[in-house]
């Protein structure tokens, strides 16, 4: 006895098929859509000519904003900054260029520019091994600028 046509049965699977397209198209794209927003961009401010010197048990950090200069008191806004640092024994240094992890950083509000140039004071142990900083600029709203130049002090006993 024969149920069906094979043709019967070709747009049965078709019509199931079809089903099951429609019901998995609309799970995955159940969820209401995020408002839209713009990406947050950091300050253009950047400390250029980082150096950095020992001074008792602190890191004296100074560099220079070139993109400051002939500004206004009032102009754009420079909150604070990120001091990244790291230290390296002296038996297994980086190689020269390589890319370096900073693990963690901290953050100096207040004064940190007098006119076009950046000094900063940052507390360190000083033991021995190889130590490198960079620095970023914070912004008004938080954002973040652009690293400077690494820098990189020895401390040998």
């Amino acid at each position: 006895m024969r149920k069906g046509s094979i043709r019967q049965v070709k747009w049965r699977f078709l019509y199931n098929a079809m089903i099951l397209c429609v019901v998995s198209l609309a799970l995955m794209s159940c969820g209401k859509k995020g408002p839209p927003f713009l990406p947050k961009t950091g300050t253009p401010l950047k400390v250029e000519q980082l150096q950095g010197q020992w001074t008792n048990e602190a890191v004296l950090l100074k560099g220079n904003i070139p993109a400051l200069k002939g500004q206004k008191k009032g102009g754009p806004g420079v909150t604070g900054c990120r001091v990244y640092h790291t230290w390296y024994s002296l038996n297994k240094p980086p190689c020269e260029g390589c890319p370096i992890d900073y693990p963690r950083f901290q953050e100096i509000g207040g004064e940190i520019l007098a006119g076009e140039k950046f000094l900063c004071e940052i507390f360190v142990e000083k033991k021995e091994g190889i130590h490198f900083f960079e620095v970023r600029l914070i912004g008004p709203k938080g954002t973040v600028g652009p690293p400077s130049n690494r820098v990189k002090l020895t401390v040998e006993n």
